[in-house]
């Protein structure tokens, strides 16, 4: 397939691109919004959508294709938009909650500016020290292409971690008190029999499953008559033990997929892999793919067709493997045209005549082009950080190592630009989750630390997310301790391989990244000069105490794989740093948002009243309109204009 390349479309919206003069660049050129996000075309392709910063805010603008002229529709002052759908060809769905509170409203407003609307007004709900935070959930599962002027939703209101089924009306006004499905504009679909923790719907926005949680047990079940509400149960399993979870599902509504720790003989399998699944007989078919290092795969489904038409993982950079043959020349012609990044299309129009790319790298913002399918023209659209310049950037390097005990582990090295690589200040970022993974890609975080000369290090420790069960597992009750000497492990790789100065190191991370920051300051402080902890756990029993409502049927899970704070609260006690901190040698930077309704307050409060009785040098930044992570651009130059100055003072 040949692909011509156009450069071109000049939006209205777009800024003066700026160069990078200096050597040292300024704060705002990591930490400003983008420009430019989440490009998405109308069903019908007409039109195309962006999230777009407007006097430091993110905002909806959208751009006519036919005369390119573009139209701010939003214009919201205090808080970022989040995130945002097409609901049908004229009218879009965003979403905000109120100052980092996690209880996201809906919102709808036309194409072109018009007729804005609260279809569900997030509530004030702000998190109180010591106290368990209420978390109201209203997501949208599916539009209704029969019914434009509804989508499906589900919602926590009645039941905190069991949500019910409602349809919204996109056109009327929310109600601004009382429970949804209180007011004219929704209706219920389906209540929750009491275990749900998520449904899943066809190609037509009908429900036709769900997955639940039952103690430690986990599942899903299909529905399997409509008229009568009856539902089979296809699988219940300790949470543990190996099983497979529905992946997608074809447009006919019974052959999909599924990824599974198990093979079709039930043989267990430590690296989820992807089969394909009959949710009528509830039999496995072939394996589509697997891979040896990581969990796989996320299935690439096609809208039109209906069908699979690929599969993504991530070993070290992402991987997209077209298993159809017409798709597999598209992107390899893409992939000629735009080499040396990472491509793919992020939005399609319905009828698969336009499509948005999006690429980038570690050291490239996304870039967004246009792909005429018909013509296979490729033409540039916009840049969503048109400031930076890709070739003065730090680049990512996936790296793997032995633990001590011999556990391969994964994560990512960044080096300064332009530095031989040895003998640099470091710092070791472990990453938030636990329960999730670093993976590649332009970090503006780690951009920043490597333009003022340090390394950074990222390593996916075990209980890291998608390197197979066993990886997961060996993470069992090991919070700060195996877990953490991963951490540490990938510290000491660094010096043994001459890139950190052993003497200037520091541990930075938000989150559960903050708790691994405390404890790498109090189980190991002959490691580090200095810590830095965003938002991060220093008791673990109070994370139990104050877990959001939301979080309600995970609980016995978090139980058994962290600790359980009833029968074994002294042992978690042990693994908390607030009751170390007289171990602590170097100084600590903490920030916190008051709003937060992951880790509470309190959890700040208690370790500077530690620091405090044991002499610590500390520093303590909260932001009460913020929750767990600043999100407000003011905040986060704040924050990181911060971090520059005790870094440098402890990394000279």
């Amino acid at each position: 397939m040949k692909l011509r390349l156009l450069m071109g479309l000049a939006l209205t919206l777009a800024l003066t691109i700026q160069t990078a003069a200096a050597k040292e660049l300024p704060l705002d050129h990591f930490f400003k919004n983008p420009e430019f996000a989440g490009f998405q075309l109308s069903p019908d392709g007409k039109r195309l959508a962006a999230m777009v910063n407007l006097n430091g805010r993110m905002n909806l603008a959208v751009i006519d294709l036919a005369t390119r002229k573009s139209q701010a529709v939003t214009n919201i002052k205090r808080q970022d938009v989040s995130g945002f759908m097409w609901a049908n060809n004229d009218r879009l769905l965003f979403f905000m909650d109120k100052d980092g509170n996690e209880s996201f409203g809906i919102f709808a407003v036309n194409a072109d500016g018009s007729y804005p609307r609260t279809l569900v007004e997030p509530p004030e709900a702000m998190a109180r020290s010591g106290r368990a935070s209420e978390i109201r959930i209203v997501q949208v599962l599916d539009i209704l292409e029969d019914e434009p002027e509804w989508v499906l939703v589900q919602s926590n209101e009645r039941r905190a971690s069991n949500p019910d089924v409602f349809k919204l009306n996109i056109m009327t006004e929310g109600q601004s008190r009382g429970p949804l499905g209180s007011g004219s504009n929704t209706q219920l679909v389906q209540r929750n029999p009491g275990n749900v923790a998520g449904w899943f719907t066809d190609w037509d926005g009908n429900l036709i499953g769900a997955s639940f949680q039952d103690g430690l047990n986990v599942g899903f079940m299909m529905l399997t008559d409509r008229e009568n509400d009856t539902w089979e149960t296809v699988l219940e399993t300790r949470f543990d033990e190996p099983g497979f979870a529905p992946a997608a599902i074809t447009g006919d509504g019974v052959h999909g997929y599924v990824t599974s720790n198990l093979t079709p003989d039930g043989e267990a399998r430590d690296k989820a892999a992807l089969y394909e699944y009959n949710f009528e007989t509830r039999e496995f078919g072939d394996l589509v793919y697997e891979h040896d290092v990581v969990d796989c795969c996320n299935p690439i489904m096609n809208r039109k067709a209906r069908k699979l038409i690929g599969v993504s993982y991530m070993v070290g950079k992402p991987e997209m493997v077209y298993l159809d043959p017409a798709w597999k020349s598209r992107m390899d012609a893409i992939n000629r045209a735009l080499p040396n990044t990472i491509n793919r299309i992020s939005s399609l129009d319905d009828e698969e005549t336009i499509a948005v790319v999006m690429s980038s790298s570690s050291t490239q913002p996304p870039k967004y082009y246009l792909f005429d399918m018909i013509n296979n023209k490729l033409e540039w659209m916009a840049d969503s950080r048109p400031w930076v310049d890709a070739s003065v950037m730090a680049e990512m390097k996936p790296y793997s190592f032995k633990a001590r005990d011999g556990r391969e582990l994964h994560g990512y090295l960044t080096i300064p630009h332009g530095s031989d690589g040895k003998n640099l200040p470091l710092i070791v970022n472990p990453h938030g989750g636990p329960w999730a993974r670093d993976g590649y890609g332009y970090n503006p975080e780690h951009q920043f630390l490597a333009n003022r000369g340090y390394a950074v290090i990222q390593v996916n420790f075990r209980g890291s997310t998608g390197f197979g069960m066993d990886h997961m597992q060996s993470a069992f009750k090991q919070w700060g301790q195996s877990m953490q000497d991963d951490v540490t492990d990938a510290v000491k790789w660094a010096i043994d391989q001459g890139i950190a100065d052993a003497d200037r190191v520091c541990i930075y991370g938000g989150s559960y990244g903050g708790y691994a920051a405390m404890a790498g300051l109090t189980f190991t402080p002959e490691l580090y000069k200095c810590g830095i902890n965003y938002v991060g756990v220093t008791s673990i029993p109070l994370l139990f105490e104050t877990m959001p409502d939301a979080w309600g049927d995970g609980a016995a899970q978090m139980k058994a794989m962290v600790g359980d704070p009833e029968t074994e609260k002294e042992f978690l006690e042990q693994w908390s740093p607030v009751h170390h901190a007289d171990k602590i040698q170097a100084p600590v930077f903490m920030a916190y948002g008051r709003r937060d309704p992951r880790v509470n307050i309190e959890h700040a409060k208690i370790m500077e009243k530690a620091l405090k009785k044991n002499d610590v040098e500390y520093e303590l930044m909260i932001k009460r309109n913020e929750g767990h992570g600043f999100r407000k651009e003011e905040n986060r130059y704040d924050f990181y204009g911060t971090m520059e100055k005790f870094l440098a003072e402890n990394l000279k």
